[in-house]
């Protein structure tokens, strides 16, 4: 199966060349000056499984194409972890074994203040893997870690893939099981942590994850919202691949199914809850059958069947990237099975750990763009009609897929005081994951939501509006604005004596932006 989808992406990227004469066999074949021609015939043989896949080969791919450095080798990378999620090395690897000199001259930098590129973390990553018995210090291979962790949280489109690659490599090394399992209990018990998930996600990737006893805990006591639907993700992920005790397994039943009819928890949280309930079933579709009262479908649905919304819905989705596709140069690659599974696993599959292994793909692939366009016009629809689930499962795919001419609607989402606050908050996070030219518009944009910031600061009250301030605090900290984030810690009121008061909470999530070292901070 990965062969297939290798060679898919080859394809699928020599199909949707930007350059119209190098989507034919022959055009390509030619090498448009930057790698030497072959017989047209070759290429049938590298994109049909009669030629073995190599590094060199996805390579040239790149290179003749004119794609960034890494970008099919990501993809493939993505499909792989899909199938093992424990490799400590790239899938296709260098010919040669690891350069020594050039991994510790890497290895300084990454532990120094200098920049490093999402590139620079998977040759780095790449070769700490195919050294087992590396001789690095375990304080400085626990802060290449905690760097690369916060970085991860920091990067868009292949920086991001590239990094969150490198660190589920570096999770997948010997030398990281103590380090990874003191991360997660030391991030699940701060409540004033911004990101959850990346932490908690290197788990996953562990031949034996110590964090069972962690994630139980936390579904005993979540320390908020975001750490609740972290933890219910990753144990879901890892209650696949390994089998609890029947005494934990009941009790992880049981708090799921109390998270899931708990009133009070976000959407996310419920689809979490669902999930795992789902995965540990069989008595899922028992609980399902009680299921019945309407923001409770939902979740039924997802036990039941794996999916939050209608098939029906579903269908007409990939209809309408199909029509989109075919109305561009893109006619022949719209029927590609596996970007069909992929579509499918991107709206359809509630899982997080599938889903965001084929968000992924899709992001670094041609058809990004109609793909982002086509799922905020069903954002808009799903609003219109005060479907809030199906506005969530389409803004979901929007994180990754944002297009800058919806910046618009996000923006009006995320800033409305009509908008449900988790709604409002993933549309900040669009914001903030969508590039836009810097000019007067970006400018007006990024100080419509510092105002709004600060409505929620003098006004906001309960949990879901620290969550919502968080994903706002988002959009302006990954837009590089912090001079808009230090104005508003300027005009907070004196520290006061309760940590959960919303001022408190909003200082801790602005000087959290403030205090991203400048070699990490993204770039405006």
């Amino acid at each position: 199966m990965l062969n297939e989808q290798v060679q898919w992406v080859l394809r699928n990227a020599r199909l949707q060349a930007a350059d119209p004469a190098l989507r034919s066999a022959a055009g390509f074949a030619h090498g448009a000056g930057r790698a030497e021609p072959v017989h047209r015939a070759q290429v049938g043989r590298w994109e049909n499984g009669r030629v073995e896949v190599t590094r060199s080969l996805v390579r040239r791919y790149e290179t003749v194409l004119g794609l960034r450095e890494g970008q099919l080798l990501a993809a493939v990378d993505l499909f792989s972890r899909s199938h093992q999620p424990v490799r400590p090395a790239a899938t296709l690897p260098p010919p040669t074994p690891p350069d020594v000199d050039g991994t510790l001259e890497l290895l300084e930098r990454a532990l120094a203040d200098e920049r490093m590129s999402g590139r620079d973390w998977d040759r780095l990553s790449d070769h700490l893997g195919r050294m087992p018995h590396a001789m690095v210090r375990a304080g400085d291979w626990e802060a290449l870690i905690r760097r690369l962790i916060q970085e991860v949280s920091l990067a868009l489109d292949l920086d991001y893939v590239q990094r969150d690659e490198a660190m589920a490599r570096l999770a997948g090394h010997p030398r990281s099981a103590g380090v990874v399992a003191s991360l997660v209990a030391e991030v699940v018990g701060r409540p004033d942590a911004q990101f959850y998930v990346d932490t908690l996600s290197l788990l996953r990737f562990m031949d034996a994850p110590r964090g069972f006893s962690v994630l139980v805990g936390q579904l005993r006591e979540p320390t908020n919202a975001s750490s609740l639907r972290a933890c219910l993700s990753v144990l879901t992920t890892l209650v696949r691949g390994t089998g609890l005790d029947p005494e934990t397994r009941l009790e992880a039943i049981r708090l799921a199914v109390q998270h899931l009819r708990d009133p009070t928890h976000p959407y996310l949280v419920h689809r979490g809850a669902a999930n795992l309930v789902r995965t540990l079933g069989p008595d899922g579709h028992r609980v399902a059958t009680g299921l019945t009262a309407e923001d409770r479908r939902a979740a039924a649905s997802i036990i039941r069947n794996g999916r939050a919304i209608t098939a029906q819905a579903i269908r007409e989705a990939h209809l309408r990237i199909r029509t989109e596709l075919e109305a561009t140069e893109g006619h022949a690659a719209a029927h590609e099975p596996i970007l069909g599974e992929l579509l499918q696993t991107a709206l359809g599959e509630t899982n997080e750990e599938d889903r965001s292994y084929a968000l992924g793909i899709l992001m670094l692939s041609p058809q990004k763009r109609v793909i982002g366009r086509v799922h905020a016009a069903a954002f808009a629809d799903a609003l219109a009609r005060h479907d809030h689930v199906a506005a969530h499962e389409s803004v979901t795919v929007l994180t990754w897929m944002g297009q800058r001419e919806d910046l618009d609607l996000f923006e009006r989402v995320a800033l409305s005081p009509d908008s449900a606050p988790d709604v409002a908050k993933e549309a900040g996070y669009v914001v903030g994951n969508t590039q836009e030219p810097v000019g007067r518009r970006r400018d007006e944009r990024e100080e419509a939501v510092a105002r709004r910031i600060a409505e929620i600061i003098s006004t906001g009250r309960d949990e879901s509006d620290v969550q919502l301030l968080r994903g706002l605090v988002y959009a302006l900290g990954m837009r590089g604005r912090d001079d808009l984030v230090a104005a508003l810690v300027d005009a907070l009121p004196e520290p006061g004596r309760d940590p959960h008061g919303m001022a408190e909470q909003a200082r801790a999530t602005l000087v959290w932006w403030l205090d991203v070292p400048e070699h990490l901070r993204p770039l405006r």
